[in-house]
């Protein structure tokens, strides 16, 4: 019996070197996740998390109006933040398995099988209706 104890702890202790050591690799290919969207002279570079890392305008777009140099900065912001999270999307696919699941619990999505439908207007309306129905029946006291 004290063989299988330490067989188990030796092969959980190789399952966690390998776990940091993938979770190394993945750390570092985020951090270089770089996602981009250019219009018109107009460059915004973001990192993995959407965060504005470069911000080019050339002397051109700096004649603009304001409303069209502003719609071209959301824009190339929007499409750089799509690029950046299509390459994490797709960095995280190809991670261990037991990293990609713990990132998905951490930007708050369940397992496949375990997603929760959303209540359509009519439950939500009627689940209002008898909340109400109970606390003018019953009191609305919070005993």
């Amino acid at each position: 019996m004290t063989t299988d104890i330490q067989e188990w702890e030796q092969q959980l202790q190789r399952d966690l070197a390998e776990i940091r050591r993938s979770g190394e690799k993945l750390a570092g290919a985020l951090g270089a996740v770089r996602g981009r969207g250019e219009t018109r002279g107009v460059l915004v570079e973001v990192d993995a998390e959407g965060e504005i890392t470069n911000l080019q305008i050339a002397p051109g777009a700096m004649r603009w109006s304001s409303s069209q140099l502003t719609a071209t900065l959301l824009d190339c912001h929007r499409t750089a933040r799509a690029d950046a999270k299509t390459k994490v999307t797709s960095l995280l696919s190809k991670a261990d398995s037991r990293i990609h699941n713990q990132f998905g619990r951490l930007r708050g999505e369940s397992a496949p099988g375990n997603q929760r439908r959303q209540p359509s207007d009519e439950e939500i309306q009627a689940a209002d209706d008898e909340y109400f129905e109970r606390r003018n029946r019953d009191g609305w006291t919070n005993t």
